[in-house]
């Protein structure tokens, strides 16, 4: 005779065995928030004692950041996001930056710690870990190559910093569960409303075509998740609220003039259809059919996006800077459209021929090539080359290509058996977008290193992290042990 499904409160029975077992680190836990505690009204009686009153302001931001993380530490990966895409690789201030980022990640890591003293640490799925073992493994050879082959520390901490990026996967399994699939959605639409209002007002500023922080892969990328979720959204009003969410990020996405930005979207936007259509005939045959509706409806969304911006831009000027785009994109002549080509074929060759040198291990993290500039012939030093995929062959060599690609291949499979596996329509679109916009990021870097700087790769991280946290979740559920969100602190 088969014996019922018996349900126990996995939660409190977890909650109560971890409290003695972590005893000693919950003493420590506690001391390091008291030191916080103590440091923060110090630094505020210097900038009182100093009549600095911007400092003043610039704690009390932080303080109620901070504030809010304690309450909500899902918030904490959120602000890190918003403060990572913000980083600026172009000014002079790069290092104060970053040094803002890390210390925000350094607080986050202090709270993860806080609360897995009480609630213990959520391991990674198992399948999970070889990719991630072999990148940071080929990632920890180029720091070794970089110091024994004497590379520049500030460029060597900057691609490390990039590099990680699945440090913040490890960290959301710690504070995210499936249940938070909304919260993680309008936490990212927020982010790219944040840059689409900042890109369109600067590019009104200086009415010309603008680059770095102004226009970034991050709305791109946003559109991806909102086409993905307008796919699988049951509900009418999901479905009609993601269409609408799209029309600021494409119109951003537009202004961008970035061809391989438009590339990697049309890639992202391709693959979250087909995969939706391949996950719908799976789960809900009778409703695909009537889902080919949303197509017209995209080009419908594309047409009001094109609308608006002719009204923000100029119609004939918009034509003429789309046009100019898209038809010196394999262009070598000496223009102004086509200077970017140039500088990158002679950029190409120079790397290249220095990871031949070394093609196996790499030349190490923080290795810089020296490039010329083709019109007025001035050189220049860089540690960066507009091709990832160029970029790690010279820094990580054919070791880094294969760790990465294995890691890519990993996670892609793993998403895909959840996608195929999962009755939830929200699981099963964090799985579909974490698989295209990683096809998007993978067309974007055929033209451009974003992977390698802070502003696309904690983006990346939070799409996949959350992925990653729904597949512990899931693991979790499997062993019998309460999701992180459930169990009491």
């Amino acid at each position: 005779m088969r014996r019922a499904p018996q349900k126990y409160n996995f939660g409190m029975t977890y909650t109560r065995a971890a409290i003695p077992e972590w005893s000693a680190a919950k003493g420590w836990s506690r001391a390091l928030l008291v030191a916080a505690a103590i440091a923060a009204p110090a630094v505020l009686f210097v900038g009182l004692a100093t009549h600095s009153w911007w400092l003043l302001l610039l704690l009390g931001g932080v303080a109620a950041l901070a504030a809010w993380s304690l309450l909500d530490i899902r918030a904490t990966f959120l602000v890190a996001v918003l403060m990572a895409t913000f980083v600026d690789y172009n000014t002079g201030i790069l290092t104060l930056e970053m040094t803002i980022v890390c210390c925000w990640l350094a607080w986050t890591a202090l709270l993860l710690y806080w609360r897995s003293a009480w609630n213990g640490w959520t391991q990674p799925p198992a399948e999970m870990l070889p990719g991630l073992a072999v990148w940071l493994g080929a990632c920890a050879l180029g720091v070794a190559i970089g110091l024994l082959r004497g590379n520049s520390l500030r460029n060597l901490g900057l691609e490390l910093e990039a590099a990680l990026w699945p440090a913040m996967g490890l960290g959301m399994m710690q504070a995210y569960g499936r249940k938070h699939a909304v919260y993680v959605g309008l936490g990212l639409i927020a982010i790219g409303l944040i840059h689409t209002g900042f890109g369109l007002t600067m590019l009104q500023i200086y009415q010309r075509r603008l680059g770095g922080i102004y226009f970034t892969t991050v709305t791109g990328m946003v559109a991806v998740m909102l086409w993905t979720a307008a796919l699988l959204a049951p509900r009418r009003s999901v479905r009609l609220f993601c269409l609408l969410a799209m029309i600021p990020m494409l119109a951003h996405l537009l202004f961008s003039f970035t061809r391989g930005y438009w590339l990697g979207a049309i890639a992202g936007l391709t693959a979250a259809s087909i995969l939706a259509w391949h996950n719908l005939g799976r789960f809900e045959p009778a409703v695909r059919a009537r889902r080919l509706l949303l197509l017209p409806a995209l080009l419908g969304i594309a047409a009001a996006t094109l609308g608006l911006s002719v009204l923000y831009f100029g119609g004939g000027d918009l034509v003429d800077a789309i046009g100019g785009r898209f038809s010196s994109s394999f262009s070598t002549q000496v223009s102004g459209e086509t200077l970017s080509n140039v500088i990158r074929l002679s950029e190409y060759d120079t790397a290249i021929g220095a990871a031949l040198k070394s093609p196996f291990v790499g030349n190490g993290l923080g290795y810089s090539i020296v490039t010329r500039e083709p019109l007025l012939g001035s050189i220049k030093e860089q540690w960066f080359v507009h091709n990832y995929y160029i970029l790690l062959w010279l820094k990580l060599g054919i070791v880094g290509l294969v760790a990465f690609g294995y890691l890519v291949w990993r996670q892609i499979r793993a998403a895909k058996r959840v996608a195929d596996g999962d009755s939830s329509w929200l699981v099963r679109t964090a799985a579909i977008t974490a698989i295209a916009v990683t096809v998007q990021v993978l067309v974007i870097l055929l033209t451009n290193y974003s992977l390698a700087d802070v502003t696309t790769a904690s983006v990346f991280a939070y799409v996949w992290g959350y992925f990653w946290a729904v597949r512990a979740d899931d693991s979790r559920e499997r062993r019998g042990i309460a999701s992180a969100p459930d169990r009491v602190p």
